[in-house]
């Protein structure tokens, strides 16, 4: 009973915790600044507490682990070395990105130059880091299915 509520608990706390940031930027354009504080405290305290249960579900598993004999314990598998982006072709893949938001916000959406770079170097960035990432975990999943 004590595990289900737990698990009740700790889901509970995470739909807090996105909540809250989700109703953060609301607040603010809202002007109800008192609602921004109360957000940010709701966020943290639920933080706070899924960071609380998963160490302790952690802990609790690596000393069960750790009473078990030698030949029982599972095998640990080694952690994958992390994504490294090259610079140059994450700028190349950028500016490949900005020049077309720009030119199909210029030409189909009529918007400003302020705006349009504004708005190009945003999409720029996240077009840019969606392909780059996507490609190299591609290659990585290929790599290691061989």
């Amino acid at each position: 009973m004590r595990r289900v509520l737990t698990i009740v608990g700790s889901t509970i706390a995470t739909i807090v915790l996105v909540l809250s940031f989700l109703f953060v930027p609301l607040s603010l354009v809202t002007g109800e600044y008192g609602h921004v504080v109360i957000e940010l405290l709701l966020a943290l305290a639920s933080l706070a507490y899924v960071t609380r249960v998963m160490r302790a579900d952690r802990e609790a598993r690596r000393a069960a682990e750790a009473r078990l004999p030698l030949d029982r314990r599972p095998a640990r598998r080694a952690p994958r070395q992390p994504v490294t982006f090259q610079v140059r072709e994450t700028v190349v893949a950028m500016g490949i990105w900005f020049a077309l938001v720009f030119a199909f916000d210029a030409l189909y959406l009529g918007l400003g130059a302020a705006a349009n770079v504004g708005i190009s170097f945003f999409a720029a960035f996240m077009l840019a880091t969606l392909t780059v990432t996507g490609r190299h975990m591609m290659f990585r999943l290929t790599r290691d299915d061989e």
